[in-house]
């Protein structure tokens, strides 16, 4: 059984290493407006510095994806309801719908601005994207 565990990881990285376009929405359901909470830059700039190309859902798509969808991970931000602290949950899905990535964070910071930024910082901090950067 560990080895079908080990297995599965390996097959979930390779997916991770071998797609190097990403594709993030423009407005997550927890947002009213594009960049709310600086959510969509921060975390674009994040997947960038880990080597990835990434585009939003409203720009057109690069033609390696037009060409094959499967070159391509769909990035999706969710945001859990707390009164005390904001959490996150990132994931990359792959073109079958498989999540090959997920990360999650949290912040205590009052001000909504600061602490969407900071649980993306948590989220990614000591994840699998932080070992690709070059």
């Amino acid at each position: 059984m560990a080895f079908l565990s080990v297995f599965a990881l390996n097959v979930q990285a390779q997916s991770l290493t071998d797609t190097k376009i990403v594709q993030m929405k423009g407005i997550y359901d927890f947002q009213t407006e594009f960049n709310e909470y600086r959510v969509n830059s921060f975390l674009k700039y994040q997947l960038e510095e880990a080597g990835f190309q990434v585009y939003y859902d409203t720009q057109e798509m690069p033609t390696e994806v037009k060409t094959d969808p499967c070159k391509e991970l769909k990035c999706i931000v969710t945001s859990d309801k707390s009164m005390l602290s904001t959490k996150l949950n990132i994931q990359l899905i792959n073109c079958k719908g498989d999540v090959v990535f997920t990360a999650d964070g949290e912040s205590r910071l009052k001000k909504r601005n600061k602490s969407h930024v900071d649980a993306i910082k948590d989220a990614l901090e000591y994840s699998a994207l932080k070992n690709l950067r070059k």
